[in-house]
């Protein structure tokens, strides 16, 4: 049987899908966006000029996921998200 939080972590990233800033594209100054490495959920805004504590990499519905070994750092957002980009040219 598959974990419901698998089905709910692909709930997640499809919603999540064309979703984020581009930090790069933001004029000076502005605050800088964080999403989860997993889902593309935003964990974090930050001012442009911190530098203390780095803003978490996995949101609280990721972390348990990756705790137990369901999904690991090489399931990742940014491959999902390509390869759904790469489905749709195909299509």
């Amino acid at each position: 049987m598959t974990d419901p939080r698998m089905e709910r972590l692909q709930e997640r990233r499809v919603k999540m899908l064309g979703q984020q800033v581009d930090n790069g594209s933001l004029p000076a100054g502005a605050p800088m966006y964080y999403y989860c490495h997993c889902c593309g959920v935003l964990v974090a805004t930050l001012p442009e000029d911190w530098y203390k504590e780095p803003p978490p990499k996995h949101c609280d519905d990721c972390k348990p996921l990756i705790e137990e070994g369901l999904i690991d750092s090489t399931d990742t957002f940014r491959d999902w998200e390509r390869a759904q980009k790469d489905a749709d040219a195909v299509a």
